[in-house]
């Protein structure tokens, strides 16, 4: 089993070699994807005595000493209950965040090391969310940002980017293509990459901390979530072991990644039993968020899924829409990719859905054109 502590980073998941804070790399010379060794949990007496920010878990980090955080108070997103069509389900909404979605939570950490090590000038490629929670950490750090996304990237976040002072470039093409458009702008700036970045997954492991405090020091039997890259999925593992390994939990909660069925890398991989995920032809889905034909660490998202005793979903376009139908029903707006985690958890058998918490992770506020075509026809 893997413990991602025993690593110092940057170290590659590939060859080991290791690499300083301070070089500008996203990955290793041999292709592989970069761990952290992560630091300690603080104790719940500490934790008692902190701000409710993410940043009262600072510690488990592993960012350097010294380092000062670009925070705009994000973090500790309610979870809720609610009755949706006629089963019993907890709600993390973390689409509740600064900039509208759970990507603050991975922008606030890498930001704040681009800036302890001196960035002036970093660059992203996103369909939406992380483009726009970059865009607003660099923008508080006063760093200049550059955001590539695809050209089917809903304008009311391409607004909301531009409105923080970033500068964005439409791709043609698909949301790999705005990838490879970052990696080769990455040549002269700082790749602040939620696809690549270990410190953007270190950022991600703070939800589960919340569920587990919002909990009274317990954890769910599941936790359900979109993925595209994973990332999310990923550090909600991390978290989830460093509270088991600090004795703070007696178990990990089996995680459940939800794919559309137009766009499944990770689905199909985990469904093949395969250890990384191949690139698949994929269709233009709503759940834009989560459409990554290439995830960079896919082999570190499948082995999470597997030692969590988890599994994948897929679900269809119609799945997803009649899902957040019933969280508009419920007086939650969000965008459709956060719909497809509910429309996962309604596929779970029963003894799997019970006891479970559904993640939400971008507001629909971001996509209110595209939902009212959808809705008002």
């Amino acid at each position: 089993m893997i413990h991602y502590t025993d690593f110092m980073p940057y170290r590659c998941w590939a060859c080991g070699k290791e690499y300083p804070y301070e070089e500008h790399r996203y990955r290793c010379s041999c292709g592989g994807f970069f761990l952290v060794k992560s630091g300690s949990l603080p104790s719940p007496k500490a934790l008692a005595r902190r701000d409710l920010t993410l940043w009262r878990y600072r510690e488990f980090f592993g960012l350097p000493q010294g380092l000062e955080p670009v925070s705009l108070g994000e973090g500790r997103t309610p979870l809720i209950a609610k009755r949706l069509q006629g089963e019993e389900v907890r709600l993390k909404l973390d689409f509740l965040q600064p900039s509208g979605s759970f990507k603050d939570r991975g922008a606030t950490v890498l930001v704040s090391l681009a800036r302890h090590i001196g960035v002036r000038e970093l660059v992203e490629d996103s369909s939406g969310n992380a483009g726009a929670a970059v865009s607003a950490y660099a923008a508080a750090a006063g760093i200049s940002c550059t955001v590539f996304v695809p050209e089917y990237t809903p304008e009311g976040k391409l607004v909301q980017m531009r409105l923080y002072g970033a500068k964005v470039v439409k791709v043609p093409g698909k949301r790999q293509d705005a990838n490879n458009a970052a990696i080769q702008a990455a040549q002269k700036a700082f790749y602040a990459s939620h696809l690549w970045n270990p410190f953007f997954v270190q950022g991600l492991a703070t939800s589960a901390f919340e569920i587990w405090e919002q909990l009274g020091g317990e954890v769910p039997a599941r936790v359900v979530v979109p993925v595209g890259s994973g990332g999310y999925l990923e550090g909600l593992f991390l978290g989830f072991t460093a509270l088991v390994e600090a004795g703070l939990a007696g178990r990990l909660p089996a995680l459940v990644g939800v794919q559309a069925e137009k766009c499944p890398p990770l689905h199909r991989a985990f469904q093949q039993g395969l250890e990384e995920a191949a690139e698949v032809e994929t269709e233009v889905t709503v759940a834009e968020g989560i459409a990554v034909q290439r995830p960079p660490r896919a082999r570190a998202v499948l082995q999470a899924l597997r030692q969590s005793g988890g599994r994948t979903v897929g679900v269809s376009e119609e799945e997803i829409l009649s899902a957040a139908r019933s969280l508009f029903s419920a007086g939650i707006f969000v965008e459709p990719t956060s719909a497809a985690a509910l429309a996962g958890w309604l596929k779970l058998d029963k003894n799997e859905s019970k006891n479970a918490v559904v993640i939400l992770t971008g507001s629909g506020l971001k996509e209110t054109r595209k939902l009212g075509e959808l809705y008002q026809e």
